[in-house]
This record gives C-alpha cells, sequence and structure tokens, in this order.
C-alpha cells in the first residue's frame, strides 16, 4: 500500500499498543499531505465508532513555528474517546511519553458553516468556557518529528480532560489567571496573554482554519486553545489547575490499574 494509506493505521495502531513509531516513516511530508494524514486518521477513529468532539491549537507562539518551517498554528482533532473525566484516574502505561498543558476550553453553541465570519461572531459562538488538561502523546520515537509528519500524527492529540464550565463572556474572560500544581507542589502559574498567541487569538484562527478546510464544526464541540505554560512530561501523581474560580484535578498512576 501507498504512505497515504498505510501510516494512518501505523499511528493508530501506535496509539492503541503505546508504541511509538520510527521518526523515518514520517519523513518527507509536507504541511499539506500532514493534514491529508490526519483527515484520514480521523475518518479510521470514526469508522471504528469515535465522534469529534472538538479541536486543538498546537505551536500556537512564533518561536514554534519558526523551529518548524510554519506561518501559523496548526491544529489537531479531538474525539470522544480521548476525554477523560475530571478526577479519573489515568495509567501511564496507555500513553507512550505523555505530556501535559494547561489549556482554556470554549465549547461552541452553535454550528458553523464555511464563509466569512467575524471575530465578534466567532466569539458570540462560544457558549461556555472552562479549565482544561491536554494530555498530548507524539507517536513518533523521542518526540522527533518535522511538520508534516506532527499533523499526520494529529498534532500529538492524546486525551483531554475539561472542567467546570462557567458562561462565556469575551470581555470578562479576555485573561485569566492560572495556578498549576502537583501534589500540592506549583509547577507554574499566571496570567493568560493578550498578544498574537493569545487564547482569543487562536479560537478565531483555528475555527477559520478549520473551515476553511471544509471541516464540519458543530455545536458542543470543545476547542482547546493552546497552551498557557511549556508542556511539561507526566509524573505519577495529581494535578490541579485552578482557573475561573474552580479546580480541575487529574491524577496519574504508574501502575495499571486506572479505570
Amino acid at each position: 500500500m501507498s504512505l497515504l494509506v498505510d501510516l494512518p493505521q501505523h499511528l493508530l495502531r501506535a496509539s492503541d499498543q503505546a508504541q511509538a513509531l520510527p521518526p523515518s516513516q514520517g519523513e518527507g511530508l509536507n504541511v499539506s499531505a500532514g493534514y491529508a494524514l490526519q483527515r484520514q486518521g480521523v475518518q479510521q477513529r470514526e469508522a471504528r465508532g469515535e465522534r469529534v468532539s472538538g479541536w486543538k491549537v498546537a505551536f500556537a507562539g512564533e518561536a514554534a513555528q519558526r523551529r518548524f518551517g510554519l506561518s501559523e498554528p496548526a491544529y489537531g482533532a479531538l474525539t470522544d474517546a480521548m476525554q477523560v473525566a475530571p478526577g479519573e484516574a489515568v495509567a501511564l502505561s496507555r500513553l507512550i511519553r505523555p505530556k501535559l498543558e494547561i489549556e482554556v476550553a470554549l465549547t461552541l453553541g452553535c454550528d458553523l458553516a464555511p464563509g466569512f465570519h467575524s471575530d465578534q461572531a466567532l466569539l458570540d459562538a462560544i457558549a461556555d468556557i472552562a479549565p482544561a488538561f491536554e494530555i498530548a502523546d507524539c507517536r513518533w520515537q523521542g518526540w522527533s518529528f518535522a511538520a508534516g509528519a506532527f499533523l499526520a500524527d494529529n498534532a500529538a492529540a492524546g486525551l483531554y480532560c475539561l472542567g467546570e464550565g462557567v458562561r462565556y463572556q469575551p470581555e470578562q474572560h479576555r485573561q485569566l489567571d492560572f495556578c498549576l500544581s502537583l501534589d500540592g507542589r506549583v509547577l507554574g502559574e499566571g496570567r493568560s496573554s493578550l498578544s498574537a498567541d493569545s487564547p482569543h487569538e487562536n479560537l478565531c484562527w483555528l475555527i477559520r482554519r478549520v473551515l476553511a478546510d471544509r471541516q464540519r464544526l458543530r455545536a458542543g464541540q470543545v476547542i482547546l486553545s493552546g497552551a498557557l505554560l511549556p508542556p511539561i512530561d507526566v509524573q505519577a501523581g495529581e494535578y490541579r489547575l485552578d482557573m475561573l474560580g474552580t479546580a480541575l484535578a487529574l491524577r496519574f498512576t504508574a501502575a495499571d490499574t486506572a479505570v
């Protein structure tokens, strides 16, 4: 079979078996080919009963974009099988080499069709905002990839966890204070940016980019708008994210005893 047929299957199997692939299998892919393979991989997930439940922004910062020769961020798809409940225990054995990111999750309140949408219209389409964890998990050994291979790997989408949402109010939620801790020890804290890679800017970019690629944006889908802190290697313990006046907790276990 050609690479276009084989690679999505290999990546999906790598995810299921928590076994990374050699980077050589993803060499030579450009951005267009990477997104095409990503869509095939998502279709394979849908064929086995998964449902697209949202989207994630990656490479939101200019430094990361320059490193991979990009002129804009990247995106990946989320499915319902990737979602874990707050407080759930996640066995590290089900993942390859996970990295934890803290993010802002924005839930669409209506369907969006291709066409022109002003920033205000896109913000008005958001129903809820919530704290979120993304557990990125690359299927390439050693997190070694070029941009096309990263996109083929669905932008390293692994798992995600949503906290309690509140009604979205653009002006009130333009900047958010956050604090991440592990077993009570603070790992990082701060305030979300107002710059070009802010959650609002990332949200508008992702919606426009996904619609331009003729993907479907449906009410109820969630958008993870980019990491607020640099990704961290996951270790066993309980992570807690304080944001929006609420706390989101997620526990990782070394043993294969998680639900």
